[in-house]
């Protein structure tokens, strides 16, 4: 089953809606990163201020398009993945399947040494 696929784009859906929160109020989420940093932010002018807010609002709104678009086609193909394990198989998919076993029920005997 696709649960580590599943479990992607749960989280790239998550962060691609904090990305969206940090796009829109980047004035609030700039401090708290210079915060986290340890930045005093005392030299820069309003005009400075203003660019960098633009900037990270231009580019986490970016990164929402970029991991919405990523976590949709995440849950897409995970959606895809259990449909496909639940439908029942072709005669000829079930004879894949069971040739397959059997190569890897010989594969993991142990080799006998010829002598």
């Amino acid at each position: 089953m696709p649960i580590g696929l599943a479990i992607a784009s749960i989280l790239a859906l998550f962060v691609s809606f904090w990305a969206l929160n940090i796009a829109r109020d980047p004035s609030v989420w700039r401090l708290w990163w210079m915060d986290l940093l340890g930045v005093l932010d005392v030299d820069s002018n309003r005009d400075q201020r203003r660019s960098q807010e633009r900037q990270m609002s231009f580019i986490c709104f970016t990164l929402f398009l970029l991991l919405l678009s990523t976590g949709l086609s995440g849950a897409f193909w995970t959606v895809d993945l259990v449909r496909d394990h639940k439908r029942d198989k072709t005669r000829f998919e079930r004879a894949e399947e069971s040739s397959n076993r059997e190569i890897e029920k010989v594969k993991s005997q142990p080799q006998r040494i010829a002598r």
